[in-house]
């Protein structure tokens, strides 16, 4: 696994600084998806090991990730994340970061910069594990 690591969220050598140096946008912690439309700019997050999406984050340099929505079919014209993030007129720069568990502790991963190169729709269980469609991004490494 490559990518720049970080031990916690905020403070000095926190991956927060990081993404807001790197990036001039500061995401919220608990959204996987943050559009900063200002900077048409996304920032993603993948969590391991959360049932209802199915990332692949193995290839750093071609990811799989899954757009918003717990439960249900999901929705491309879902207008706070998913439209925004699809939307190549909103944003212009996509980036991502993983957080991973060691035991109890959070290791966030920073993977860089982004962009969709395809994407497909497949069933998955949802957070309600009732059977839906997801909508799945590939996305390729452009830089760090």
């Amino acid at each position: 696994m490559s990518g720049k690591q970080f031990l916690k969220w905020g403070g000095e050598n926190g991956i927060l600084n990081f993404i807001i140096n790197t990036t001039g946008c500061k995401p919220f912690s608990g959204a996987g998806i943050n559009y900063r439309k200002e900077y048409k700019t996304t920032i993603l997050k993948s969590v391991d090991n959360t049932y209802y999406y199915d990332d692949n984050m193995s290839d750093i340099n071609n990811v799989e990730y899954t757009l918003f929505g717990h439960n249900g079919n999901q929705d491309e014209n879902e207008k706070r994340f998913n439209e925004p993030l699809l939307n190549s007129q909103k944003t212009k720069n996509i980036f991502l970061y993983r957080v991973k568990m060691n035991g109890n502790k959070k290791i966030y991963i920073w993977y860089g910069k982004y962009e969709i190169v395809n994407k497909v729709k497949k069933l998955h269980p949802g957070k309600d594990k009732n059977e839906r469609n997801i909508i799945i991004l590939s996305l390729k490494k452009i830089e760090d």
